[in-house]
């Protein structure tokens, strides 16, 4: 019970430094967005243009080469299938792996100042969200042309907030890690690499062998990707274990990797 408590105020304690810290994650996001884009002749659009370069180019292969028909509801548009499970695997792989350098690369405002570190990973998975944002409202343009969309469409937001609550936890982890091991943003690379395919973006879990099955249960993507396809391209809510998972797997994160990165950034001047 003491234990429970304890992190309950510990965590309380951690998330109300993160909204004192509101303004300058405001600052941070704006600055964060602008490096991105600014100079660039395209801008902004380059949000949009990669992740529809990718579509393009895995909708050839996967439905035109390898002739993959998915069916879901009324869906069995590869491309809209594909474009609904890539989004949130696009906004998490980006954010994880952004958040492994962050501190790192911001080394010299923590050597210098009282610089408030956790707000690092915070600021891009609220940046990751305006992009991912984009990609949503494409998603639906084309669902609300392709007349396919429904009430449950409404529910979204509560699998994107998981999402974002998922990417911080495991950002921060990433983060901390990264200071004391340098290898890690390299690991992590090759793990999303079989984190990516073992995600069913390209296919459902139906497809793969039952003996196979149990395991992808356990990847939260798996929960993610398939919420997402069941609110908007077959307009019904989702398994309540798998969102079940998706819950204990996203507040599991959160604090987990909460805790290392507070219980671990006293000694990031030493290292830095």
């Amino acid at each position: 019970m003491r234990t429970s408590l304890g992190v309950v105020t510990i965590s309380y304690n951690f998330l109300r430094k993160i909204v004192l810290q509101r303004h300058l994650i405001w600052n941070f996001i704006i600055r964060d967005l602008k490096s991105r884009y600014i100079g660039s002749f395209m801008g902004f659009f380059w949000s949009v243009i990669h992740p529809l370069v990718l579509l393009l180019s895995y909708t050839f292969v996967f439905s035109i080469v390898f002739q993959i028909k998915p069916k879901l509801g009324q869906i069995d548009n590869f491309a809209v299938f594909l474009f609904c499970g890539i989004l949130p695997w696009l906004y998490f792989q980006d954010t994880l792996i952004r958040s492994c350098n962050c501190v790192v690369d911001h080394s010299h405002l923590i050597r210098k100042t009282l610089f408030a570190s956790e707000i690092l990973p915070v600021t891009l998975v609220l940046s990751n969200l305006v992009t991912h944002l984009v990609g949503f409202a494409i998603l639906l343009v084309v669902l609300l042309y392709m007349n396919t969309i429904g009430w449950a469409a409404l529910l979204v937001p509560i699998y994107l907030i998981l999402l974002m609550v998922l990417s911080l936890g495991l950002g921060w982890l990433a983060a901390a890690l990264q200071v004391f091991l340098r290898d890690t943003a390299q690991i992590l690379s090759v793990i999303m690499v079989f984190w990516f395919w073992f995600t069913p973006i390209f296919y459902q879990v139906e497809m793969v062998p039952k003996a196979f099955r149990p395991w992808m249960r356990f990847n939260p993507l798996t929960h993610m990707v398939e919420g997402y396809r069941c609110l908007l391209l077959e307009n019904r809510l989702p398994d309540a274990q798998s969102l079940l998972w998706l819950v204990a797997w996203a507040m599991g994160a959160f604090v987990v990797g909460g805790f290392v990165f507070r219980n671990t950034k006293r000694e990031f001047v030493d290292v830095l």
